[in-house]
């Protein structure tokens, strides 16, 4: 039986884990670092921050120390970082994870914007900018009335995209954002429509997509208000692309990526992940990220059948074309709760309550992301605490009133901040409405 090592510690990390369990080809699963969900029966905590640059020596030494068949690195600082090729060079082989160079994707907006145009991917035009004179300029000139988005190039923990309604706008937004981030800025046409995330897994030659389409909520307060987040919830699928649109995206976005690393001799192994725009002139791309998206990791794995070993375990051979994914029917709806004062500075260590209650509520399953262990019980250890998943055969609607249903479990003594709209039929609507009105299909 296989071990397998997961780096990172977020809601991502545990889902991928709990999924990995299940296997009857793993004997356990461990974390670098986890947290306070990822112990117990197959899952055991590492005393390793995988996700630090100075670790990797540590993670190769422990790779071969404990016996890992199979190591998939959850984050993307740390395949950024070079963790795989480092890990490769070392022997190591049997990574979960793209290359640095690929990882380029999600870290350099320069870059996969000049991807998307070499391999034909439908985006907003934009024009690279590596001066605040030039980001002026192209302000000024790409403006249209329904505004401009302003893009830093590197990872910017989900503070380097301003969407602005007017040129004043922009011109205010310019200094701040170069201030934090460097003078780099991608200054790009704003598009609309209701946006979809598509995911895929990649052996080096081919991509398989995840068969339906999630959306996430970034902000932290209902109706879309308040500063961004790394994510308040997500569901799927999602009523905004309907399977045909999925296969769509795989065959026009997804493909043609995988491919043109291919041509550049760097084979793309590891999770893919497209953030998509239903525009009116159809389906533009508007980011990539290198692995699994969080919060919409949590519904993806509760919607998975298949063994995510075995998945895994072709991806890394380069055989997918033998993986072929099976889901579940149904739909599974994701509620983060997080702690008072995120995404800015939070207090840790408040008991948490709840989290057995919550997960006798049948179709339930909480993920932990900033918890930690205290005695029989757990505390609060960052901003978002725990991803409150709901799943029903029945569909969303279903699926979202369990989860908010156990969130009415949990409480710490500050209390948890969490949305009350994520799937809200409200939402779905509007997205079902836009779907109507472009003439696509309503069911994923």
């Amino acid at each position: 039986m296989a071990k397998v090592l997961i780096i990172g510690s977020g809601g991502r990390e545990h889902a991928l884990g709990w999924k990995l369990a299940q296997s009857e080809q793993v004997s356990e699963v461990l974390f670098a670092a986890g947290n306070g969900g990822t112990m117990g029966g197959k899952l055991r905590n590492l005393p390793l921050d995988g996700t630090k640059a100075i670790a990797q020596e540590e993670i190769a030494r422990c790779i071969r120390e404990e016996g890992i068949d199979l190591t998939l690195v959850g984050p993307e600082v740390p395949l950024m970082a070079g963790l795989v090729d480092f890990l490769h060079a070392q022997g190591i082989k049997r990574v979960f994870g793209p290359v640095q160079a690929a990882a380029a994707l999600e870290g350099d907006k320069f870059f996969s914007f000049e991807l998307m145009k070499e391999a034909g991917i439908p985006q907003a035009e934009g024009v690279c900018c590596r001066s605040q004179a030039e980001a002026e300029a192209a302000i000024r000139t790409h403006t249209t009335a329904g505004g401009i988005v302003l893009k830093v190039r590197g990872l910017a923990a989900g503070k380097g995209v301003v969407v602005c309604d007017d040129v004043t706008e922009a011109m205010a937004a310019l200094p701040r954002l170069i201030a934090s981030f460097g003078s780099d800025i991608l200054v790009s046409e704003r598009l609309s429509g209701p946006e979809f995330s598509i995911f895929g897994v990649c052996d080096g030659k081919r991509v398989i997509p995840w068969e339906m389409s999630f959306q996430d909520h970034k902000t932290l307060l209902d109706g879309d208000r308040g500063p961004n987040t790394g994510g308040m919830g997500a569901f799927g699928p999602s009523p905004v692309a309907s399977l045909a649109m999925v296969h769509r995206i795989h065959q026009e976005v997804m493909t043609p990526v995988v491919e043109a690393f291919a041509r550049r001799g760097i084979p793309y192994t590891g999770f893919l992940y497209a953030g998509m725009m239903l525009t009116p002139e159809g389906p533009k791309a508007l980011e990539f990220n290198v692995r699994f998206g969080d919060p919409e990791c949590q519904p993806a794995m509760v919607m998975l059948e298949s063994d995510l070993y075995t998945l895994l375990d072709a991806a890394v051979e380069g055989r997918l074309v033998q993986a072929p994914m099976a889901f579940r029917a149904g739909a599974a709806c994701c509620v983060v709760l997080a702690a008072q004062g995120y995404p800015e500075e939070v207090r840790n260590g408040q008991a948490i309550e709840g989290i057995d209650k919550a997960e006798d509520i049948s179709g339930v399953t909480v993920f932990h992301a900033g918890t930690r262990r205290e005695g029989e019980g757990f505390v609060t250890h960052g901003g978002r605490v725990l991803g409150v998943t709901g799943y029903a055969a029945a569909g969303l609607v279903q699926a979202r009133q369990l989860a908010y249903d156990a969130c009415a479990q949990i409480r710490t003594e500050e209390g948890l901040v969490y949305r009350r709209d994520i799937a809200s039929d409200e939402r779905l609507a509007a997205s079902i409405g836009h779907n109507d009105h472009t003439g696509r299909k309503k069911n994923a």
